[in-house]
């Protein structure tokens, strides 16, 4: 049975994952209810025929306007605060919805000592907030960790801590941490081709790596989500793909692809990046979320253009097929295991896959049916299901089953 999500629901959820985070505390359950739902009720109005879409953060003055030193200009972002602070409901929101619809702009929210919510001001940076980690900076080179609510449409909310995504409420049902979370026991050893290429690697460095390589995978998946078409993406071991792809194989690619100059365009990208931060002193991943240099900030930008291009193979007709090097061998491609018969696949209900329940293998798409069968026949394949409503299943052959992570569970 599938539970609806509304705001009471959504500020324990939002709760339990905040506390995952080193962000500012949120207030209290009853005003977080009420936060959250004026702006549930707000998504489902329409402001001269469109649709109400803003940005809103709930935050102080203190907060959000850093002061400038005698003679200097402040810096990004420049705050304007009401004369009078107007009241938080959702007609209000629907009138100035037009004014906060794009990302480098929000509506500044915050408590009374008498405990309500008003709107205190407008909040407008030079670049979207959600992009560059000095948007919304109470210090250079930070984000203040607090609560950033996007409405998107009717029922869709999205939480942000900061620039960080926290949950989204989609069709009554709430995504997980950051859109897509990676369950060890679907990644475990699978992604190891670049660290075993790479011996003399320092643990830091290694676990950059698997950061670097989940990120690409992660904005992969969001920009087809974003799409709306689906897609599906399939990740086979590089030992394997010559059987898999030869006539008579589990792959048939309508373009089959290999790319030239030797090691693959992500890795090479990974392997510079690491040698960068290296340089520079610093190999974590947050240190590649915050770093200023323009050197650093180029090569992530060529890692996030390739996983963009990903999302554009993947709106292709069929699946994309990567290594598990995040290479890519083909896309357009037809998964033929007509042999394979099932009759249930197992959903994971924890991040292990310890605890299992089964369902009917029809149940899925047939982009779903098709990863089914393929992981079935090939266990060491990993496939990620995107489905047109925005669902994502992470699928793996696992002790003699076929597992699932649903990421709208």
């Amino acid at each position: 049975m599938v539970t609806a999500y509304y705001p009471a629901e959504i500020a324990h959820a939002l709760r339990t994952r905040w506390t995952q985070t080193e962000s500012s505390p949120l207030p209290e359950h009853a005003v977080l209810t009420q936060f959250l739902s004026i702006m549930y009720q707000a998504s489902l109005l329409r402001e001269e025929g469109r649709p109400v879409e803003c940005h809103v953060a709930l935050a102080t003055v203190a907060q959000l306007a850093p002061s400038a030193p005698s003679g200097q200009v402040a810096k990004d972002p420049h705050v304007v605060a009401f004369g009078t602070p107007r009241p938080w409901n959702e007609q209000e929101i629907r009138r100035l919805s037009p004014a906060v619809a794009r990302p480098a702009t929000l509506l500044a929210v915050r408590q009374t000592e008498a405990g309500e919510l008003v709107l205190w001001g407008l909040v407008m940076a030079d670049t979207p907030w959600d992009q560059l980690p000095v948007s919304l900076a109470a210090t250079p080179g930070s984000v203040p960790p607090v609560l950033v609510v996007h409405v998107q449409g009717p029922g869709l909310l999205t939480c942000y801590c900061g620039a960080t995504r926290v949950l989204t409420l989609r069709a009554g049902r709430i995504d997980g941490h950051g859109f897509l979370q990676f369950p060890r026991a679907w990644s475990r050893g699978r992604f190891g081709e670049m660290v075993a290429a790479n011996p003399q690697l320092a643990p830091a460095e290694l676990n950059l790596i698997a950061e670097l390589g989940a990120h690409v995978q992660r904005q992969a998946v969001a920009r087809v989500r974003a799409g709306g078409h689906g897609g599906l993406l399939v990740f086979v071991p590089p030992g394997a793909v010559a059987e898999l792809l030869a006539p008579g194989g589990l792959l048939r690619p309508k373009y089959p692809t290999q790319e030239l100059g030797g090691e693959g365009r992500c890795s090479q990208l990974i392997h510079a990046i690491i040698a960068r931060q290296r340089a520079l002193g610093d190999v974590s991943w947050a240190y590649y979320q915050q770093a200023r240099d323009p050197a650093l900030r180029i090569l992530a930008e060529a890692l996030d253009h390739f996983a963009d291009l990903l999302a554009d193979l993947m709106a292709v007709d069929g699946a994309l097929v990567l290594t598990q090097n995040l290479e890519i061998v083909g896309f357009g491609v037809e998964i033929r295991a007509p042999h394979i018969a099932l009759d249930h696949v197992h959903r994971a209900l924890d991040l292990e896959g310890e605890h299992l329940q089964a369902e009917p293998a029809d149940q899925g798409g047939t982009r779903h049916r098709a990863a089914y069968r393929l992981c079935e026949a090939a266990p060491a394949c990993l496939a990620v299901a995107v489905s047109q409503d925005g669902g994502v299943q992470l699928v793996h052959y696992h002790a003699g089953r076929i597992i699932f992570w649903s990421q709208l569970a």
